[in-house]
């Protein structure tokens, strides 16, 4: 926690007036990162991919880091998982149905994970397609 404040420039002891413990920072480190990843308002499925490959690829390796980890914490898991979630009730309000949604966050994180690993391009990436496969219509 020390080091944590020291990197933030802020009194020791704030971070554990603030989140109680280590555990209380991480999992808010989580939510925010998982915050950001949710589509912006006006924003079309190829710029939000183009933002996770270009300029936010730190951010998603990162949550791809936590995903693996929480293969071993359930309480990381639960939080992943309440993000994915928020992503998909927002396909839904959308006219998705839950199901279609859900498989399309599924399908979108495979196909970031793979641009990731293949290091390719974020502009060579289009996810239309795949939206369209499950009958998405989006600006």
């Amino acid at each position: 926690m020390r080091g944590v404040e020291d990197e933030a420039g802020v009194p020791h002891g704030s971070a554990r007036h603030y989140f109680a413990n280590q555990r209380g920072l991480i999992v808010e480190v989580v939510r925010h990162l998982l915050d950001g990843d949710l589509p912006r308002p006006g924003e079309t499925p190829k710029q939000q991919v183009a933002r996770w490959l270009g300029p936010e690829s730190g951010r998603t390796r990162a949550r791809y880091e936590l995903i693996i980890a929480s293969f071993h914490d359930p309480d990381l898991a639960v939080e992943l998982v309440r993000g994915r979630d928020r992503f998909v009730d927002i396909l839904v309000e959308r006219g998705m149905t839950s199901s279609d949604a859900t498989e399309l966050v599924a399908a979108l994180d495979g196909l970031v994970l793979d641009a990731l690993l293949c290091r390719q391009a974020p502009e060579t990436l289009d996810p239309e397609q795949t939206f369209k496969r499950f009958g998405a219509k989006f600006p």
